[in-house]
């Protein structure tokens, strides 16, 4: 009878504690929370101007003497062109070197003489090919002495002609020497081709193409 009275009493306990514990939230997904949506901010930037760096240069401009400037303003020609002799029409062969500083023609029968108290020169020109012979007498402009190797000193006597090929025509020194003994009657010196004329030595006769 005890024994029965004592399992009352501790179940009357047991499911006393049972009701103290205290509820345990069901599982289950929690409520969300009803927040606003974020909303954007646009941050204001600045008006800033951007800064140009400059830097000065100095340009240098060479400028070359006239020798060496553009040949499209000279007139091309060749190692060998025919050269007239104006105001006449007498035309001779030459042979153009730059390699000789004074122009010279070949002369015949060289004569110095006397006018109104100055030295003047008379002097022929032979053409080779129609075999005439013209008489020119100019003032001596100066007179040159050359010294060759295994002959003797010899003068020369420089006149001024009026030389033309192609286009070209300019008054130069020329002096007066037998040139029998080359191929062309004519040599076209430095004096001539200064600031006018470039050659091409592979071609021949060739000024009177060139504009």
């Amino acid at each position: 009878m005890v024994n029965k009275s004592l399992s009352v009493l501790l179940l009357v306990g047991v499911l006393a504690g049972c009701d103290a514990l205290p509820t345990q939230p069901s599982e289950g997904n929690p409520q969300a929370q009803n927040c606003p949506p974020p909303k954007e901010v646009q941050q204001a930037c600045p008006d800033v101007k951007p800064t140009v760096i400059t830097k000065e240069v100095e340009k240098r401009v060479e400028v070359l003497p006239a020798r060496f400037q553009s040949i499209e303003k000279k007139t091309v020609i060749g190692q060998v062109e025919n050269t007239k002799i104006t105001p006449s029409e007498w035309s001779f062969e030459s042979r153009i070197d730059s390699g000789a500083t004074t122009t010279s023609i070949d002369a015949r029968d060289i004569t110095p003489f006397e006018r109104d108290g100055k030295d003047w020169v008379r002097f022929n020109l032979y053409d080779r090919k129609t075999k005439q012979t013209f008489e020119i007498e100019k003032p001596v402009e100066r007179v040159v002495k050359i010294k060759r190797h295994g002959t003797e000193l010899q003068e020369r006597y420089v006149v001024l002609l009026d030389l033309s090929i192609g286009n070209l025509t300019e008054r130069v020194e020329v002096s007066l020497t037998d040139r029998s003994e080359f191929t062309y009657p004519v040599l076209i010196g430095r004096n001539f081709l200064m600031d006018r004329a470039v050659i091409d030595v592979s071609q021949k006769f060739i000024a009177n193409e060139t504009k």
